[in-house]
């Protein structure tokens, strides 16, 4: 059988009797000529896991997008500018994870798929596994992938150069196109990642102390160096250094790649802050996120090794294990979705425009082939993020196309009641979360809001069908859906809150939100789903409980207009008290909840109050010396917390619609109203993006006067 993009180019994989796919990487090759350089070369490639793909000896991608089988992500590129006239190669670099984690779903299978202009994987590529790998050591952390250990003695990068003799290597006659688990191929919808090399900007602190005489065990670089005892100083002050801490200047997600001379093995760990000079690096009881490895040099030449996943880091910590010669060159490729930012964000005020850079340089790390919430210890794409981080992509450019990819990836892991998985693709079947579920309904809805477009309801609507009639199932007579705990609740980070109550909200949004999407469409599925939701809202609406409610509950309840005769009580009794205090109220929303109460307020005209609070929560990250916003408020983070976490980077879209001034009133933008709520005294300017183009806004002070300015692209209207 023929199958179309691929035809019939074949799955490569050689299976050895091993039978253990754990962190394997395999290398594959084939020459061919060109009596001369097209004008454009476009090759299809795809793997299970993941591929690094080289021609004549130049990195071209990392990939493909993650997917859930039946669904094959492949990528198309253009190999043109890597080609010359005569005899060229293609090398590729593949992964297995070999176990399923929280971006990918093991289906027991691996393999490598090529097609281009007269060349296609068959049995004439050369195939062999990397001998200097070795495999399956500790993980990182569960929800992502192992440390990388490697043994340049064994192997080296020379197999990437045209005249490598790889006769010796294997060949397979593969397994055709469209075989499972990978029926069908679908062609990636977002753009290539990026790939450009970053260097440390310094070396910011050394050490001198002895390895710990263990170190050679294997299993986890992370455990030796909790039995040594750094002692971190200045570069300069220890004569003989065997550790070093590189700086990138801030967070990088890529690629480590390393040139260096040593005598024994270098050990590596990443991290992202310091305490003082100390990397914080994870506790022995708290292994939560571990991301390192092990190269052992070849003694008589350079070494040279890149790793084969992205990590997330700012700082690389670097340990020389032996004595005499060292030396090491550090470089990392950057693998991060290109965001062309046409938003602009200028403050005479120092501390809001650190505020905007550090939410702006997080928001970037956590857009991959997915929205990510942190590029270190998961690398997942959690749905109930994705509102945020959908509104803080917005606030910065007009791009829905990570947004729209995830709305179809989390399609297809569900439930066999119809929930959507709460983080997807992967082994995430212990992070099952009702409310996220709901949340992906509201986030459709976003995507309309954003686009003024119902492409994605249309295609994703028997998706809704499926969560809705999970809530329909299990509503009870009082109008209430209770904790199903089959699942896990999540609402917010807050161990103190009543999560039934505020869950009950997000449900009710959820369904208004399929709702009016239904309404809008006005198919005839639609129709018979909007008499569902209507029903459904009026149960929910009976069982809504006001009783010893939480900031949550109160944000939520103003957000969806619920009993507007408590607003005002439920603003001066908890939401404004909380907001002008210091993150510590006996229920308070961690920095992911805050982006609801900011709305809610907002709702009454409370702007400068939001401002205000970002100002003075915020500034505790930018005291700390930290380049991006943590997960948690500081108080209750903990050693394996994300220091670089897009759920808090949500100020991005608050300094647009209230320091900017400009908020969105139509779908699609057709509409905008302009109102900068701005502190006396400071001077602001900067460009809002929109489908129509970006807008431009200007606020300055005259004494105790605010002028302001705003210019328009053709298509919107302003009020």
């Amino acid at each position: 059988m023929i199958t179309a993009p691929f035809f019939d180019a074949r799955w490569l994989w050689i299976n050895h009797p091993i039978n253990d796919e754990r962190d394997r990487r395999m290398r594959f090759r084939k020459t061919f000529d060109l009596p001369a350089v097209p004008e454009k070369f476009e090759a299809l490639i795809s793997a299970d896991s993941r591929y690094n793909l080289y021609v004549n000896g130049q990195f071209v991608h990392h990939g493909p997008g993650r997917n859930t089988p039946p669904v094959c992500g492949f990528d198309r590129i253009d190999l043109a500018s890597y080609l010359h006239a005569g005899k060229n190669l293609i090398a590729i670099q593949a992964y297995q994870f070999g176990d399923s984690n929280y971006s990918y779903a093991y289906f027991r299978a691996a393999g490598v798929i090529f097609y281009a202009p007269g060349v296609k994987s068959d049995e004439s590529w050369k195939i062999s596994e990397d001998p200097g790998y070795i495999r399956a050591v500790a993980k990182g952390s569960r929800q992502y992938a192992f440390q990388e250990f490697y043994d340049c003695r064994l192997s080296d990068r020379s197999w990437l150069e045209l005249d490598f003799d790889d006769s010796a290597w294997e060949s397979t006659p593969g397994r055709a196109a469209g075989a499972m688990p990978w029926h069908t191929f679908e062609e990636r919808d977002i753009p290539l990642l990026t790939s450009g090399m970053i260097y440390p900007e310094k070396i910011v602190a050394v050490s001198g102390h002895e390895p710990d005489k263990d170190w050679r065990n294997i299993e986890s670089v992370i455990l030796p160096y909790h039995r040594e005892t750094p002692d971190y100083q200045l570069p300069g002050a220890v004569d003989e250094p065997t550790c070093f801490v590189y700086d990138f200047g801030r967070e990088v997600v890529g690629m480590l790649h390393f040139i260096f001379e040593a005598e024994d093995a270098m050990d590596f760990l990443v991290c992202e802050m310091l305490d003082g000079l100390t990397p914080r690096i994870t506790e022995p009881g708290e292994l939560h996120t571990a991301y390192g490895g092990r190269l052992y040099p070849a003694k008589d030449r350079v070494n040279e090794h890149e790793l084969t996943l992205p990590w997330g880091m700012r700082y690389l910590v670097l340990f020389n294990r032996g004595k005499g010669k060292f030396k090491c060159e550090v470089s990392l490729r950057e693998c991060r979705y290109p965001l062309d930012v046409t938003a602009e964000f200028h403050s005479s005020d120092p501390l809001l425009q650190k505020i905007w850079d550090m939410c702006l340089s997080t928001q970037k790390s956590c857009m991959a082939d997915t929205y990510i919430d942190c590029p270190t210890r998961e690398y997942a794409q959690w749905w109930g993020d994705a509102l945020v981080q959908s509104q803080n992509t917005f606030a910065l450019a007009d791009d829905p196309r990570l947004l729209r990819r995830g709305l179809r990836v989390m399609a297809r892991q569900t439930t066999p009641e119809g929930l959507t998985y709460g983080v997807s693709p992967g082994c995430g079947h212990v992070c099952i979360l009702p409310d996220y579920s709901a949340m992906y309904l509201v986030t459709l809805l976003a995507d309309y809001e954003q686009t003024g477009s119902l492409e994605m309801w249309r295609e994703l609507r028997e998706t809704a069908s499926g969560i809705i009639s999970y809530f329909e199932k299990y509503i009870d007579e009082n109008g209430k859906v209770p904790f199903d705990e089959r699942y896990w609740l999540f609402v917010d980070w807050c161990n103190s809150l009543d999560k039934v109550k505020p869950y009950n909200f997000i449900i009710l949004w959820g369904i208004r939100a399929a709702a009016e999407l239904a309404e809008l469409s006005a198919m005839p599925k639609d129709k018979t789903l909007l008499e569902r939701c209507r029903k459904l809202e009026k149960k929910l609406l009976k069982g809504l409980d006001f009783e010893n409610i939480a900031p949550h509950t109160a944000a939520l309840a103003i957000l969806l207009d619920v009993a507007p005769e408590r607003h005002r009580q439920l603003l001066d009794e908890l939401l404004l008290p909380m907001i002008r205090g210091n993150h510590d109220h006996p229920v308070q929303p961690d920095a992911y909840f805050m982006y609801y109460v900011f709305e809610a307020v907002g709702k009454y005209g409370y702007a400068g109050e939001i401002i205000d609070c970002i100002r003075r929560w915020w500034k505790e990250f930018a005291d700390a010396g930290l380049d991006t916003v943590p997960e948690h408020f500081f108080g209750k983070t903990k050693q394996y917390t994300s220091m670089c976490h897009a759920w808090s980077a949500h100020p991005l879209k608050f300094f647009s619609s209230i320091l900017l001034g400009v908020r969105r009133l139509s779908p699609g933008w057709d509409e905008v109203a302009f109102a900068p709520v701005v502190p006396v005294g400071v001077d602001i300017s900067g460009v809002v993006p929109t489908p129509h183009g970006n807008i431009a806004v200007s606020v300055t002070w005259n004494g105790d006067k605010m002028e302001k300015s705003i210019s328009l692209p053709p298509g919107i209207t302003c009020r």
